[in-house]
């Protein structure tokens, strides 16, 4: 497939009717006030009206971002993990287990943590009610971040089998996002990174064990890093497709262009070059898809939308130009 070729994802969970799917288990998520120190018996207690899997896990998923806040303190200062001594590799498994379950309290009690709290989190919680979950580590990009040569911006996610089959999801992202400086956390649910399917997912997770890519063909560091930026995680304005990269607008000399499509298109569109600063581009429809075009001059561009050019103005992709080595 050429680089510039357009692929199209469609989700069920990226519209409205998608979101009503987990009407039920997201309400009991965030109607569930209680105080608890153990994972185990929040996680049963909160999903014991619930029998499908996906429920449980979405249920689990909820309620961790809508009650657990992101540490800014403790991603600045991290603890040091304590060195544990053991005359056996069983007495070291407790030991470990041990620690872990501590932080678990930790993280429930001040209701804060980082990547690593969130993603262990739940997955004890999916284990006390059944479902099988994993703990992944790895790099990941953001908006902050979109680009490099070496990846060392570390992550933890999780991954969880439902009916079968593995799912990939991001509890901290989930939560809300931070500022550059990683001073200040912006607490906001964001479903996009539930269940999200392996090729959106792959634009910015990155595990170390590229098994969990969950992709037929997995993607190196450098592919990785190349592929734009599509913050699928939003909700206002849901993408269900995108241009792979920017190409050469036809019949335009020296102008590029990137394709969107969306399933509510805003009604305010802005790009910004690497400054960042506003440029000058044009737009328009076809068959659905929203064109940008705009001077070839610029390496990278990032796409804002909203309902206005004054407010509600949110990063939407973020490209740039691959120059040949």
């Amino acid at each position: 497939m050429k680089k510039s070729a357009l692929f199209l994802l469609l989700f069920c969970y990226f519209n409205a009717q998608g979101q009503s799917e987990y009407a039920l288990a997201d309400s009991l998520a965030a109607s569930f006030s209680k105080t608890y120190t153990d994972p185990a018996a929040l996680a049963r207690e909160l999903t014991t009206s619930l029998v499908a899997e996906k429920d449980k896990a979405r249920a689990i998923f909820t309620w961790i971002a809508l009650n657990i806040r992101y540490d800014c303190a403790k991603f600045r200062k991290p603890s040091k993990r304590p060195e544990i001594s053991a005359s056996s590799k069983e007495e070291l498994e407790k030991k470990v287990a041990a620690w872990q379950q501590e932080e678990l309290h930790r993280t429930l009690k001040l209701k804060k943590g980082i990547c690593q709290d969130y993603a262990y989190l739940f997955k004890a919680m999916c284990d006390a009610v059944g479902l099988e979950a994993v703990f992944i580590g790895g790099v990941a990009r953001d908006f902050h971040r979109p680009y490099r040569t070496k990846q060392d911006n570390s992550h933890a996610w999780n991954a969880v089998k439902i009916d079968g089959q593995w799912y990939l999801l991001d509890a901290t992202w989930g939560a809300g996002h931070v500022n550059a400086e990683v001073t200040r956390f912006t607490q906001k649910l964001s479903t996009g990174y539930f269940m999200t399917p392996p090729q959106w997912f792959a634009q910015n997770h990155f595990p170390d064990d590229t098994r969990w890519q969950l992709l037929d063909n997995p993607l190196d560091s450098k592919a990785f890093a190349d592929q734009p930026l599509i913050n699928y995680g939003q909700g206002g304005y849901i993408v269900e497709g995108f241009s792979s990269a920017p190409e050469p607008a036809p019949g335009a000399e020296r102008m590029l262009q990137v394709r969107l499509k969306f399933a509510n298109t805003p009604a305010a569109i802005v790009l910004l070059n690497s400054k960042p600063e506003p440029i000058k581009f044009t737009k328009k429809m076809e068959e659905g898809w929203l064109v940008l075009q705009y001077p070839g001059k610029y390496r990278e561009v990032t796409v804002l939308g909203g309902e206005s050019t004054q407010k509600g103005m949110g990063w939407l992709a973020r490209y740039r130009v691959q120059l040949a080595d």
